[in-house]
């Protein structure tokens, strides 16, 4: 999957950002998503108590991680439109961003009733967190995150399953054997390593002791193998990544690219910052990867993806710098060319 992921990173970033922002291809990838998530709803086997994958052979897909970045390209889509033609950026004015809230709800709805809270939720921070970089007001900003919370408490309440993960949360020595068990074992696994961790290959939770300790929690054997040492490395790296993404959104030129690079960015630095924190009890359990370490295909192919646009924006603004060093005769020459190009569809 690291490979293909490879091959999708190079094939996303050489077409360009601007070629998958294009409206036909963006519906054309929403609807895709959305009858895989369709299938997964009706036709998808239950495994652990929910349905999530679509199984093609030896090979599972999880439709919701590409919506994720669907949503996102959608959001950078619209709301740049809006900010090019100098327009207010609010989430109740009329206009073709209303678009965007529309299949945000459909994805979550689709993703909640697998049912994944977690993800669904996911799916609505990442438009969210697009409309915040765009500028929404926020007195909006305010309501919506109000409202969510809101929500959420509701939807907790509701679920018994919800209420004990919760409870767990506060505190999982409640019932360590039981329902606390996971989180137990993983601050347990984290405590372990010391300072310079088991070694590669020796952290004794993942043989039977840390439930899905390949996937949502593969950092706390990362921990318990690397020690604090390791553990504090990969912070920094994922530190230096982010840092990265952000130099690059903010010398965005294009507001289509700036939106579309932050966006990015809120998936891949807030997943991996989400799944630590939840790794280590500072947030419930949401069942969110870590990216690059955890195992799962389609994590990786959407990450990889969403490197791949970022990366174009990237190349963006070095062939926009490049141009500008050009002497005035040159720029003029080629100003109709570059117009074309950069506001096309």
């Amino acid at each position: 999957f690291a490979c293909f992921g490879s091959v999708v990173m190079y094939v996303v970033r050489r077409f360009g950002y601007r070629f998958w922002l294009n409206r036909n291809i963006l519906w054309l990838g929403f609807g895709v998503v959305f009858v895989m998530l369709l299938v997964v709803d009706v036709m998808g086997i239950a495994t652990k108590g929910a349905s999530r994958w679509i199984y093609l052979g030896p090979i599972s897909i999880q439709p919701s991680e590409f919506a994720k970045l669907v949503v996102i390209m959608l959001a950078a889509k619209y709301l740049g439109i809006m900010l090019r033609k100098g327009q207010r950026v609010s989430l109740f004015a009329p206009g073709d961003h209303r678009m965007v809230l529309a299949a945000t709800l459909i994805y979550a709805v689709l993703v909640y009733k697998q049912p994944d809270l977690g993800t669904a939720a996911i799916i609505v921070t990442l438009m969210l967190g697009v409309y915040i970089i765009a500028g929404v007001p926020k007195g909006q900003l305010v309501c919506i995150l109000g409202a969510s919370g809101l929500l959420a408490v509701v939807a907790t309440l509701a679920s018994s399953y919800r209420m004990e993960r919760v409870q767990v949360w506060f505190n999982p020595w409640l019932d360590p054997r039981g329902k606390g068990y996971q989180m137990v074992q993983s601050l347990l696994a984290i405590g372990s390593g010391g300072l310079t961790g088991t070694h590669w290959g020796q952290g004794a939770g993942k043989f039977f002791y840390l439930p899905e300790a390949h996937t949502d929690f593969a950092f706390a054997i990362f921990c318990q193998e690397n020690g604090f040492v390791g553990a504090l490395i990969l912070i920094i790296l994922f530190a230096l990544l982010g840092f990265a993404f952000c130099t690059i959104t903010i010398n965005a030129k294009d507001r289509r690219g700036f939106l579309l690079a932050g966006g990015v960015t809120f998936l891949i630095i807030g997943q991996a910052v989400a799944n630590m924190a939840m790794v280590c009890g500072i947030l419930p359990v949401i069942g969110v990867p870590l990216v690059f370490i955890s195992y799962g295909g389609s994590s990786m192919v959407l990450s990889m993806a969403a490197i791949g646009l970022l990366l174009s924006v990237y190349d963006d603004e070095v062939q926009e710098a490049e141009h500008e060093a050009l002497p005035p005769e040159e720029r003029r020459d080629n100003l109709r060319m570059v117009r074309n190009e950069r506001w096309r569809s």
